[in-house]
């Protein structure tokens, strides 16, 4: 079974905005001769730096998760995490998140993007299905 996490249409065009205006503000600051681009490393920097929060704010705001009796697959946004069934210990609903984490063996919780707090049975069974 699979749960998808889908990013809001609203921030995908806040993003766009906001990194046309950092790309357009140093654009025409360099280009009209007041800063020398030598000069202005930590300015740049900065906007490099601006544009990676912002696209690295988009890519977290999906994720899927897919359970099944092998085990669970979660994908946040950025990068693929694979579960084995059995280092699964239990999925236990997140108040502060308003979803399910899954508690891991080792006592690790891991988020589980799409998944409501509602349907965190749902993939308990998905997990111990044989």
């Amino acid at each position: 079974m699979t749960w998808v996490r889908s990013r809001p249409k609203s921030l995908a065009w806040t993003l766009l905005a906001a990194v046309v205006l950092v790309v357009g503000q140093g654009v025409w600051r360099y280009s009209r001769g007041g800063v020398a681009l030598e000069e202005d490393l930590f300015g740049l920097v900065f906007r490099v730096a601006v544009v990676a929060l912002l696209v690295g704010v988009y890519l977290r705001s999906g994720g899927v998760t897919t359970a099944s009796a092998e085990g669970l697959v979660v994908h946040d946004g950025i990068r693929r995490l694979e579960f084995p069934a059995a280092t699964v210990r239990t999925v236990d609903r997140d108040a502060a998140r308003g979803g399910a984490v899954a508690v891991l063996s080792d006592g690790r919780r891991v988020e589980l993007p799409g998944v409501s707090a509602a349907q965190a049975r749902d993939v308990t069974r998905e997990l111990r299905r044989r």
